[in-house]
């Protein structure tokens, strides 16, 4: 399937690399289609891209680049995900200001059932301040969640 992006052009999208949210998103609770693109040239950034509205997509990232680690516990399993935890990144609205994430909200996803979901954690339950470290400290991709994840080159 083709997917108009409207920062990153048309993009074919296959079945498998499809994401569905388990919980919607705060904010967001009738979309439930995302993909994932990732443009090489922006580093560890991924695109969380909406398939039911073109103009929306938020800038994601491994949270370890941001040194942020979260406790497993009763909803959080990080083996049985495959995927880090990604963090929205908020753009910084003046030149010079630091990237800003939402460090105690990360979205999950699990990549064997294809569906992601953010998850709240309580403030004990995350190790790390949330400033960047660079992707020096991101987790090494496994192959399962490279495959779910298209490569793009801006238009």
């Amino acid at each position: 399937m083709a997917v108009h992006a409207t920062r990153l052009g048309l993009v074919e999208v296959a079945d498998s690399q499809r994401w569905t949210c388990s919980l919607p998103l705060a904010g967001f609770e009738d979309l439930r289609e995302f993909v994932l693109m990732h443009v090489p040239a922006q580093g560890p950034f991924l695109w969380l891209q909406s398939l039911e509205l073109p103009e929306l997509a938020f800038v994601l990232c491994d949270a370890a680049c941001f040194g942020l680690r979260y406790a497993a516990g009763a909803e959080y399993e990080p083996e049985l995900f495959l995927a880090p935890p990604c963090v929205l990144v908020m753009l910084p609205q003046q030149p010079g200001e630091p990237l800003r994430v939402h460090r105690q909200a990360p979205v999950l996803f699990d990549v064997h059932a294809g569906t992601l979901r953010q998850q709240v954690f309580e403030p004990e339950h995350v190790q790390g301040e949330g400033a960047w470290v660079g992707p020096a400290a991101c987790a090494p991709v496994n192959a399962a969640w490279a495959e779910r994840i298209i490569s793009v080159q801006p238009r």
